[in-house]
């Protein structure tokens, strides 16, 4: 799409191929691993699709025009922090605080459990096409 055809508020269809280079979506950032490895796994994929609800327009990408959204996807890893009281029955050091990564599951029938979690990202405008 051209970016003055993007509105703010409104949901398009993102469409990512290899050859539309998705790492450079890529942060590196130690609090958005989970979104870079989604990330990482569409670049051995043939073709990857999902909706943006658009939140600002105008932004750039490298050199191109892009835009920035949020996506919603299911997932099953949870962070929670560790409580102080927690942390010291399990002997660790009080000079410190902890956090508690991993799988949500379900304690009677030990499934899985998928929750939406919502990620904010930039894409090219490029990408996107009408719903």
């Amino acid at each position: 799409m051209r970016p003055h055809d993007v509105e703010v508020g409104q949901t398009y269809r993102v469409r990512v191929t290899p050859q539309d280079n998705p790492a450079q979506l890529l942060t590196g950032d130690p609090q958005r691993t989970e979104l870079d490895l989604v990330v990482f796994t569409w670049l051995n994929d043939a073709e990857n699709e999902f909706d943006l609800t658009i939140t600002a327009t105008g932004q750039t990408l490298g050199y191109e025009p892009a835009v920035t959204g949020i996506w919603v996807s299911e997932t099953s890893r949870v962070t929670t922090p560790l409580p102080p009281e927690a942390a010291e029955r399990l002997g660790l050091p009080q000079t410190v605080n902890y956090i508690v990564e991993g799988v949500l599951k379900d304690a009677v029938t030990g499934k899985i459990v998928s929750r939406p979690t919502d990620h904010t990202l930039t894409v090219p405008c490029r990408w996107l096409r009408p719903l």
